[in-house]
């Protein structure tokens, strides 16, 4: 299994857009195969942090996801979300409790 930890920095105009956006992500996401579950967390130093923690059944799993051929493009005419790029980062997991 493998956890994704995504940082989402969003500009404070944006945030209802942010959310609803992140919450559809997760929805489609809950029908792919691999995927076992998701949590968003909002930073409570930092209303515009919103982090999402992900876990899969394999890298193999993540990577279609992330790969799928009908994943939504940005569209070069939509407003700007983030207020600085977002961060990924996957880890594999050695332990559960």
């Amino acid at each position: 299994m493998i956890t994704v930890l995504v940082h989402h920095y969003v500009i404070p105009q944006m945030t209802k857009q942010a959310e609803a956006l992140i919450k559809e992500n997760g929805r489609v996401m809950r029908s792919f195969p691999g995927f076992v579950s998701r949590q968003t967390l909002y930073a409570q130093n930092d209303p515009n942090q919103i982090t999402t923690v992900t876990v899969w059944r394999s890298i193999e799993a993540y990577q279609g996801w992330t790969n799928r051929p009908d994943r939504p493009q940005p569209q070069p005419n939509a407003p700007a979300m983030w207020s600085k790029p977002i961060e990924n980062t996957l880890f594999n997991v050695t332990a559960e409790v």
